[in-house]
């Protein structure tokens, strides 16, 4: 079976934390640094030596296959995250996580921040609303206007108090959503939702070009090959399309009278039941993944083991419940799990299920999988799937 049909700080950094400077730092990441990361983990025997191909990439910086993603990573889990910069170079966090004010620091202050890729979403909004935002639930609200867009990102580099490499607008289909309460046509909505992009991008390249951002931005978004949308619907008249969204940047640098855009991640959720970006959707819908390489944009997955599963498998939704599938050891395990981890032994080998499933997300046509690992144990998953061989990518 192949991974297709599979689909359906370092010693370096400070152990303590002491007053932090005002001064924001300006180092970032390299292209340099960042491959010089790569090449000392194969050294030291913790990356296996097939994972460290040269197009694995994020924009022109050099990634290790496993990410540290920073939802729900709280205080308590910082002892993780030094554990984890040891692994990884790729840390994902948002303004809407409210924890960029002690994750950036501890990256930042590092004297190796050149070898760490530290990227952040702006687009969330708490309590009073700004100018065309568009409203979520209760007091959350979404907004990517160009004023908001540039405020935000600033602010974001104040918390982290270091530049960061890659910007993402968080989820910008919100807009669509609203859109679609309202009952506007879908080619009218979708008009609209790829001018604001337009806009936004226009933002997002001046802060590229003032050093607001060290290397590039992008989308965080449930992109067409996604089956479900941002608020659980079956993904249509919500979803972005990746080849329209790079025609909105590629306007966005030439009316700022550039030749190339900065547009380099596209974000969207990967794992063993929502696997629509490597497999498409149906026999005319192209996988996101396909697609990203085509256009010569990094593609950088999320989710691998919290999974909103395909219908008749479990009740419920990313917008409705919590029933979402785990894809990970648990004491009694549910007959769906079990199923899952009897068949991916029979590929894989032995392996607890999180680490079987790692193995498949980091192993797709992509440049990094991100994973919560705000624990000890997590950590020891990815250390274990980074030794192991990767997958052999395969047509079914």
């Amino acid at each position: 079976m192949s991974l297709f049909d599979s689909f359906s700080l370092h010693s370096h950094l400070r152990t303590s934390f002491g007053p932090h400077s005002d001064l924001i730092r300006t180092s970032m990441a390299s292209v340099e640094g960042t491959r010089r990361f790569v090449q000392r983990l194969v050294a030291s025997g913790r990356l296996h030596p097939a994972w460290s191909s040269p197009g694995r990439r994020l924009g022109p910086l050099h990634c290790t296959p496993l990410g540290f993603g920073a939802y729900r990573l709280g205080a308590d889990g910082l002892p993780s995250l030094k554990l984890a910069a040891e692994l990884v170079n790729v840390f994902d966090t948002s303004s809407h996580y409210e924890n960029e004010s002690f994750l950036g620091p501890v990256l930042g202050e590092s004297s190796l921040r050149e070898e760490f890729i530290l990227c952040t979403k702006v687009g969330h909004v708490r309590g009073e609303p700004p100018k065309g935002a568009v409203p979520i639930k209760g007091d959350d609200w979404h907004c990517i206007e160009p004023s908001f867009v540039e405020a935000e990102v600033r602010a974001c580099k104040e918390r982290l108090r270091t530049v960061p490499d890659i910007v993402f607008l968080h989820n910008p289909e919100y807009m669509l959503s609203a859109r679609l309460k309202q009952q506007v046509p879908i080619a009218d909505a979708w008009d609209e939702m790829y001018q604001a992009l337009f806009q936004a991008f226009k933002a997002l390249e001046t802060l590229c070009s003032e050093g607001s951002i060290s290397s590039g931005y992008g989308v965080s978004s449930n992109f067409l090959s996604c089956s479900f949308s941002v608020t659980g619907r079956p993904n249509l008249y919500e979803s972005l399309v990746l080849d329209r969204v790079l025609d909105a940047a590629s306007a966005a640098a030439g009316a700022q009278g550039l030749s190339q855009h900065r547009f380099q991640v596209a974000q969207l959720p990967l794992n063993l039941f929502e696997s629509g970006a490597v497999l498409g959707r149906g026999a005319q819908m192209e996988g996101d993944c396909f697609m990203a390489e085509r256009l010569g944009v990094s593609l950088l997955t999320n989710r691998p083991l919290n999974a909103l599963p395909m219908p008749g498998v479990s009740a419920g939704d990313w917008g409705r419940s919590a029933s979402h599938l785990q894809i990970r050891e648990a004491k009694p395990m549910g007959a769906v799990p079990s199923l899952l981890k009897r068949v991916l032994k029979e590929v894989l080998g032995e392996g607890p299920l999180q680490q079987l499933a790692l193995r498949v997300a980091a192993s797709a046509p992509v440049a990094c999988a991100l994973n919560g690992a705000r624990r000890p144990a997590y950590v020891e998953d990815l250390q274990a799937v980074l030794q192991a061989e990767p997958l052999t990518q395969r047509e079914p």
